[in-house]
Formats: C-alpha cells, sequence, structure tokens
C-alpha cells in the first residue's frame, strides 16, 4: 500500500502550486483536487504532469471541481442532461490519462433528492462508469455525508446494483461526519475499494491530523489490508485544521509503516 496525501489539504491554493507544494515536502502519492475547468486544457496538465515527474510522484486519483453539482448533472429529474454530463466528464478521464492515474473521486447524489432511489441512482452511475472504462478510468464512489452513498442503508443497495468495475473511496471523516460505523462500511464494500482517505477524530470531533485523535490505526490498516485491495491510504484534512506542513509530513512518515 502507498502512502500519500491530498492536495485538498492545501485548498483552495491553486493546483500546479498544491502539487509543487506536496512535491516539495517529499510526497510521493497523492490525490489532485482541480479546484476549475482551465486546469482540464492539455496545456495545464502537461505542464501539471512534467511538475510530477520531476518530484518522482504518482497520481492516484483525481477529484473533480464539479463534484458539488454532480446531483444537478447526474441525478435530477431530468435525464435529458445525462448525456451531456457524461460527455463533459470525459475531460477528466482524459486528465486521468495524461497525468497517469486511473481513479475519478464522485460524490454522487445529495440525500435531499428523495426522488432518487438507488436502484436509479446505480443505473445512471454506470453510464457514467461504462464511459470511463473506455479511457480505462475507474470512478470511485466516496461516502461523503451530504450524500447518498455515505450511508449504510444506501450501501446496501449500492453493492448490489453498481456494475463491479465502480469503485469505493472510504474517508474517515466522512463516516464520522455521517455517525456510520467505519466497519460496516468497509464491509460492504471491502471488494471495491481503490484507495482511503485517512484523518483522525476524537469523538465527533473529526478531520483532526493523523495521531493527534483516538483512532486505531492499527485495527483500521489491518482490516484494509487483509479485506481490501486498497492501493494507497491518502492523507486528506480541510486546512483550517492543519498547523504547518511539518504537521503532514510527519503524519505520512508515521503512516509508512503500514505501507
Amino acid at each position: 500500500m502507498n502512502i500519500g496525501l491530498s492536495t485538498g489539504c492545501f485548498f483552495p491554493q491553486e493546483t500546479t502550486e498544491a502539487v509543487k507544494r506536496a512535491g516539495e515536502l517529499g510526497i510521493k502519492y497523492i490525490e489532485i483536487f482541480f479546484n476549475t475547468h482551465s486546469e482540464l486544457g492539455e496545456d495545464f496538465l502537461c505542464n501539471l504532469k512534467s511538475i510530477i515527474d520531476s518530484y518522482g510522484m504518482q497520481v492516484v486519483s483525481i477529484h473533480p471541481y464539479t463534484s458539488a453539482i454532480e446531483s444537478f448533472m447526474f441525478f435530477s429529474k431530468h435525464d435529458y442532461k445525462l448525456q451531456d454530463s457524461i460527455q463533459i466528464y470525459e475531460a477528466y478521464f482524459k486528465a486521468c490519462n495524461i497525468l497517469g492515474c486511473r481513479y475519478v473521486v464522485l460524490h454522487g447524489c445529495l440525500m435531499t433528492y428523495d426522488f432518487m432511489d438507488m436502484h436509479r441512482y446505480c443505473h445512471n452511475l454506470n453510464l457514467l462508469s461504462r464511459r470511463a472504462r473506455e479511457y480505462g478510468v475507474y470512478i470511485s464512489q466516496e461516502n461523503v455525508y451530504k450524500f447518498k452513498c455515505g450511508y449504510i442503508k444506501n450501501l446496501q443497495e449500492f453493492v448490489k446494483y453498481a456494475d463491479k468495475d465502480v469503485k469505493f473511496t472510504f474517508d474517515i471523516k466522512q463516516a464520522i461526519k455521517s455517525h456510520q460505523s467505519i466497519y460496516k462500511i468497509l464491509e460492504l464494500v471491502k471488494d471495491r475499494v481503490s484507495h482511503v482517505h485517512v484523518s483522525d477524530f476524537t469523538g465527533r470531533k473529526h478531520s483532526l491530523v493523523p495521531f493527534t485523535g483516538s483512532c486505531d490505526y492499527d485495527r483500521f490498516f489491518k482490516y484494509i489490508k487483509e479485506n481490501t485491495k486498497a492501493e494507497a491510504a491518502l492523507v486528506e484534512l480541510y486546512s483550517p485544521m492543519i498547523e504547518s506542513d511539518s504537521q503532514l509530513v510527519q503524519a505520512v512518515e508515521k503512516l509508512q509503516k503500514y505501507a
């Protein structure tokens, strides 16, 4: 398992600068948060790839800047938008090809969309996933707390109806935010996990720097390594929770024992 971090830790820093910052810290495996559409242009991506290569880094996954509107794009009442939205996401699939990564993280559909049951949800998700596979890329569903797949009751249907090619990004802090059991979620999606987002927590306080809370990482990584094929564990925190870059470096170094 590879250990690294998400450039989301540096949000809202411009993406090129965030990637450089990760490289300067000695990070070797990253998830890239894109911030705007111009960053999906070929020139920008090729420049980004040259920076990544210069630091000897590898991109595990990318996180779309459009995550906040995926409900509107893929899961609305009006299916006439669906094919256009899938075509828009081809820009991310092409970005993966340039950057040498395989996973596009998806938030999915908001919990407030009551009309979107999980059977219909997965139908639309499968159409997106099948287009991604044409590019050699996988959609990796994340358990985000405001969204349907942040909850066990919906994940029970997700694993039934989603294509086997649909992967899963497990995020510790999102499970804490949604008051869901880490291990009950993992038990459901263990065959799909592509990578995990690592943070720490104490009670309901989440997004803490690893090893500053009460998370039992020995238990967590033992489960991940024995039951999933997760390729990477990436530190992902909300930037206000980070006091210094040295905290991130120390966290990544301590996590290396689980590599």
